[in-house]
């Protein structure tokens, strides 16, 4: 219990109070609780389901715990630039800098730094040399292998943050399934329980020696597991939570390398520029031909280009127990992913025969070793039911808006007991932007009608005409050299900043839920602090000898010498258990100062 000399004073208490309606504004119920948990204790495992906004709950959390960062997060490289968007929809005046194909920034820095696990290891001198406030690891289950060079890098990394840093450790993946993969995030939590692998294993791990050496892959004592991971790790699913709205879609920007992709998209962008300054002037601006010439290598380029992204975040999901659908306009990408996951993947294209598209329906339906559908966005997208998945990506853009709504609703359809997640990779500095904006506004106008009944499919190309017409009077006189920006640079910028700005109002009008009294009132309590606890319990051996424990956010320590080996003893798991359960721990323990 809070001592009460320590706690926050009334005012301090209205402060927070108020403090906490403004957060809370915009944030559904479950995430204003997520980051009053957060705000509780430095060091925190947060395991929502996929879909239900990690990512805003960390920001929040570091920014208002340490303000002036700055701030680290590592995460996989198809989710960077979400990070950078979900970064500025909070906090717009932070700097951010991406690490990849961009440098670290030199110290002092106050801003955000993003970079990637698979880069971590070339970097970590230079990030180790700087003073964080914060360190995300962002799908931690990257790490779950506690002999791994990753893991052994990130927990370098952590150590030499120092004991103070806030550390933030996101993933999905229900972590007791396996205790083993969760000790290397104990050990970042500097978890009393992480002293000792081989201590942890034999109580949670089902350790057995076979002769050559310990077996640690089964699974013993999960429930005192759960109790002693509670205040340190908190998981929603998604049936948990109900203020969710049926369908979130999300647009993911993803990094396309200098190549074909972005030679045909910039050339698509030269061809609708003249086209439009041609009609500006009088002339007949009839570019259609060569157009869709372009349009064709270049969407076929881009989509296999973004190949590799969509299997990086397929990965994630499938590895955090989800079914996926993906969709593709072209065979390659369909292709390239369904080798990927091998037999836990089936696909559906336009060759598939019509008698064989049920069996594998079914089979994706009712087979749990079954995780992914790939399929082409006019075979796979219509007629069919596919309410086994919540998670639909689409790897590349079609032309056509009512393609892409038929095809996220074989998962959004009667049958479906949960909210559907849909996933659009965008490429960065590509056409790309273009159509996506024109999709959104689409997927907006559709939402406000009613889910898009009566809407007449429309050609994306002449509303991108329309688009590039009015970002373009006059850019083409504008010349590139002495140091001006090139033309098509320009008009990619300036329609990818303005789909950017479209598409997250729109994300935070449909994340607004109203007001959740029960949540705000946990964060006021989290923003306002309180001291912890102290307790002794006489030693079972010798009358006369003590053991401390100290209840510290999410931890309770013992200085029995059990407890200073193994990190966990009888009487730490007794206290906490009596704590997170409501009863009296007074019953068994004497409370001290």
């Amino acid at each position: 219990m809070p001592n009460p000399l320590t706690a926050p004073s009334r005012e301090v208490r209205e402060q927070a109070r108020r403090r906490a309606d403004a957060i809370a504004d915009g944030l559904f119920a479950h995430q204003v609780e997520g980051v009053a948990f957060l705000l509780g204790r430095r060091r925190a495992i947060l395991a929502d389901d996929m879909g239900l906004g990690k990512t805003r709950q960390s920001i929040i959390a570091l920014t208002e715990a340490a303000p002036q960062g700055p701030y680290l997060v590592i995460c996989p490289a198809s989710i960077k630039h979400n990070w950078q968007r979900e970064i500025l929809a909070v906090r717009p005046d932070r700097e951010i800098s991406i690490v990849g194909p961009g440098p670290v920034p030199g110290s002092p820095w106050t801003g955000w730094v993003i970079v990637n696990y698979d880069i971590l290891g070339k970097t970590i001198d230079t990030l180790s040399a700087h003073t964080w406030a914060g360190i995300v690891f962002d799908e931690a289950h990257y790490l779950k292998n506690h002999t791994s060079q990753r893991s052994r890098i990130g927990r370098k990394l952590a150590e030499a943050a120092g004991p103070d840093v806030l550390v933030h450790m996101l993933t999905g993946t229900p972590l007791t399934n396996r205790p083993r993969d969760l000790f290397v995030l104990l050990q970042l939590a500097r978890h009393p329980m992480a002293r000792s692998f081989l201590s942890f294993a034999k109580r949670y791990c089902a350790a057995v020696h076979n002769g050559y050496g310990w077996v640690t892959d089964g699974a013993s004592n999960l429930d005192e597991l759960r109790m002693q991971l509670h205040g340190l790790m908190l998981r929603r699913t998604k049936d948990d939570v109900l203020d969710l709205p049926p369908k979130v879609r999300t647009w993911l920007p993803v990094d396309i390398p200098e190549g074909t992709a972005r030679k045909e998209s910039r050339k698509v962008l030269e061809l609708l520029m003249h086209d439009a300054e041609a009609k500006r002037t009088g002339g007949t601006g009839d570019l259609r031909i060569a157009l869709l010439q372009h349009l064709t290598r270049g969407r076929r380029k881009l989509a296999i280009a973004k190949t590799k992204h969509t299997i990086d975040l397929m990965q994630s999901m499938v590895d955090q127990g989800e079914k996926v659908l993906v969709f593709s306009c072209f065979a390659d990408p369909v292709e390239t992913i369904a080798g990927h996951f091998g037999a836990a993947a089936v696909t559906i294209t336009g060759e598939t025969p019509a008698a064989q598209r049920q069996g594998i329906v079914d089979s994706f339906q009712n087979d749990e070793q079954v995780r992914v559908l790939a399929a082409n966005i006019n075979a796979g997208g219509v007629g069919l039911n596919l309410t086994a998945a919540r998670q639909v990506v689409f790897n590349d853009l079609d032309w056509v808006p009512a393609n892409h709504w038929q095809a996220e609703d074989r998962a959004y359809r009667i049958g479906q007991t949960g909210t559907v997640n849909v996933t659009y990779l965008v490429g960065i500095g590509t056409i790309d932007s273009f159509v996506a904006s024109v999709l959104e506004n689409k997927a907006s106008l559709i939402d406000a009608i009613v889910e898009g009944e009566g809407i007449v499919p429309a050609d994306v190309l002449s509303q991108l005409e329309v688009l590039v017409s009015a970002h373009s009077p006059g850019l083409i006189d504008v010349p590139a050299a002495g140091g001006m920006e090139d033309p098509v640079d320009r008009l990619l910028r300036e329609v990818s900043q303005s789909f950017e700005q479209k598409s997250m109002i729109a994300a935070q009008s449909r994340r607004k839920s109203g007001l959740a009294p029960d949540a705000i009132a946990k964060l006021a309590e989290a923003l306002a602090g309180s001291a912890g606890a102290r307790y002794r319990i006489r030693s079972g051996r010798k009358a006369d000898v003590f053991y401390v424990l100290e209840v510290d956010g999410p931890d309770v320590t013992c200085s029995c010498p059990g407890f200073e080996y193994r990190g966990n003893c009888t009487h730490a798991r007794r206290l906490k258990t009596a704590l997170n359960s409501g009863q009296n721990p007074s019953d068994d323990f004497e409370p001290t100062d």
